[in-house]
């Protein structure tokens, strides 16, 4: 795991090998907690089926990222899902800017703008087999980052996963239209805070490590992001820091991390819903709470998030938050891709049966 925090670098990785994979990842909550959302741009979508199978034929060329790139949008209210789409694309239908960070996928954008400080501009627009819709304009702004917070550990390697932390904390705002057949328009006018990273891999997830946790939470003084990464070698890798509102200081990095309270999903999916995070008299407590998006190998979660800091008021804090979990190897199970197969989607392809029923298709998420 290569880790770094820095925009320039907010672009399409050029020559990625096959196996390889790249997204774009933004969320945010609501001033007022009644709204989240999670967007996410892939090249090389590390969940699609097609990806994986071109991977395996051994009869055929080996296939490069930049053919399986795809969107996924959730909305939530109340923490509970109003509107899901993943959807991939045609390579020719996408652009993954090199030179700037920008990403054209079908009627989807994301660039960032030069309007002063780090400013992302992401227009959205889905139509669902269904006829269920989404239209979506929201900018994440933030102070831009003067250099790095992870010095120590912005080298690349040859191979493995490289984590940017771009924008740790921003301010987000915009406009959510959703549309349900047969309902009125739903129009969220969203004011919150969010978070953007870029995750590029140079080989499949399940090679690097057997499962993954992540985090993020926005207290009042201070923004809590972390990684617990269980290797394939039976060693755990960690970190977790707290960073201040301007994103330009590390104000703590927790050295013990503890996972606890483990349960099984529904899929035999086995995680734990409460992680805990000490250094130098300073603890944070995770509570995976709210489970929005369950999967046979992954698992989103709106949690709540404790942080008491010696010797400082208040002396607990709490803060919503979005976490997740992973297990890769599971990607490649076939035993669940009827059901990856039911949420996923090809553009301008046949939709899956239960794509095309409003109702059922909503079940799925």
């Amino acid at each position: 795991m290569n880790i770094l925090s820095d925009p320039s670098h907010d672009v399409r990785t050029p020559g990625q090998p096959s196996g390889g994979y790249e997204w774009w990842y933004f969320d945010a909550i609501s001033t007022d907690g009644r709204h989240s959302f999670v967007i996410i741009f892939y090249e090389g979508n590390p969940f699609s089926g097609r990806y994986i199978d071109a991977l395996e034929d051994e009869t055929h060329p080996s296939p490069a990222p930049s053919q399986y790139p795809a969107v996924s949008i959730s909305v939530y209210e109340e923490g509970e899902p109003v509107y899901y789409s993943f959807t991939e694309f045609d390579e020719e239908e996408c652009h993954f800017g090199e030179s700037d960070p920008s990403v054209q996928a079908g009627p989807h954008r994301m660039e960032r703008k030069g309007d002063g400080g780090l400013q992302y501009l992401l227009e959205m627009n889905e139509q669902l087999p269904s006829g269920d819709w989404l239209k979506a304009e929201v900018t994440f702004a933030s102070d831009d980052m003067t250099g790095s917070l992870f010095e120590e550990e912005h080298a690349a390697s040859a191979a493995g996963h490289d984590w940017n932390l771009v924008q740790p904390r921003a301010e987000v705002e915009g406009t959510i239209a959703i549309g349900v057949r047969g309902e009125a328009m739903q129009t969220i006018a969203f004011r919150g805070v969010g978070y953007h990273d870029h995750n590029t891999g140079r080989e499949p997830m399940r090679n690097e490590f057997t499962d993954w946790y992540w985090g993020r939470f926005h207290f009042d003084h201070a923004t809590l992001v972390y990684y617990v990464m269980n290797r394939k070698n039976q060693n755990r890798k960690h970190r977790a820091w707290l960073i201040d509102r301007s994103n330009s200081r590390l104000l703590r990095s927790f050295d013990t991390i503890e996972t606890t309270d483990k349960s099984w999903s529904i899929f035999g999916l086995r995680s734990a819903r409460q992680l805990t995070f000490q250094a130098d008299g300073t603890e944070v407590r995770v509570q995976q709470s709210n489970l929005v998006d369950n999967g046979p190998f992954y698992q989103r979660f709106l949690s709540d998030g404790f942080l008491r800091m010696a010797g400082e008021r208040p002396a607990v804090e709490s803060a919503r938050g979005v976490t997740e979990y992973i297990y890769p190897a599971r990607i490649y199970s076939r035993l669940f891709w009827p059901l990856v197969r039911m949420r996923v989607r090809q553009s301008g392809g046949r939709p899956h049966w239960v794509q095309r029923s409003g109702r059922l298709y909503r079940w799925t998420w």
